[in-house]
């Protein structure tokens, strides 16, 4: 186990993706797995993050040939992008307030966590989503 449990809580929502979620197997250049984006406070809510989203997305399927993008929003802001804004699909969700740490003691460790449920979003990289 890690010895940070949040690693391993994500590291589970990948084995869930992969033995789950996604439904084929992977192969390289097939799905980017976005680990964390930020976009300075000073643009906040003027459409900036979303933006930025959007290029990244165009740039990796039209360069790198990706067909699809994983990411596991832990904020309601970066959810509504990739969701509301690109598209994206929810899959499994993971509330971190009841997750069991099942490569550490069994514990609860985020019962106190006050973020949102965790899910798997996976976006489909057609040109529409990232134009």
């Amino acid at each position: 186990p890690s010895q940070y449990f949040t690693f391993d809580l994500l590291d589970e929502m990948d084995h869930i993706f992969v033995q789950h979620d996604f439904g084929q197997e992977l192969k390289p250049n097939l799905v980017l797995q976005i680990v964390m984006g930020a976009t300075r406070s000073a643009h906040s809510g003027k459409g900036v993050a979303g933006h930025l989203r959007r290029f990244m997305l165009r740039y990796v399927r039209e360069t790198r040939g990706f067909q699809y993008a994983l990411v596991q929003p832990t904020d309601p802001a970066t959810r509504h992008i990739y969701v509301d804004k690109l598209g994206g699909k929810e899959l499994t969700v993971i509330d971190p307030r009841t997750w069991i740490w099942k490569k550490g003691d069994g514990s609860c460790p985020l019962k106190d966590y006050r973020g949102i449920p965790i899910p798997n979003v996976l976006i489909h990289l057609k040109p529409e989503n990232a134009e």
